[in-house]
């Protein structure tokens, strides 16, 4: 039984995540995975081209992926 079957089995039964699988599970939801490889590319660009315009929009697209993920709690 690998851990990740470990782990839902104990979830079923009521015990809680720890910080760090909350944080992996968050970075787990397609939306906010998407816009993370898009804000990654993003700031890459933006590092290549020096403009600060584009690093700005990359981390505001970073953010409303974990936006989402929370809100959708």
């Amino acid at each position: 039984m690998s851990w990740a079957e470990k782990r839902i089995k104990q979830y079923n039964k009521g015990e809680k995540a720890t910080w760090l699988e909350k944080r992996a599970l968050e970075h787990a939801d397609p939306v906010n995975c998407i816009a993370s490889i898009i804000s990654f590319i993003v700031i890459a660009y933006g590092l290549w081209i020096n403009n600060w315009a584009w690093i700005i929009i990359s981390l505001v697209i970073g953010m409303l992926g974990h936006l989402y993920s929370w809100f959708k709690k």
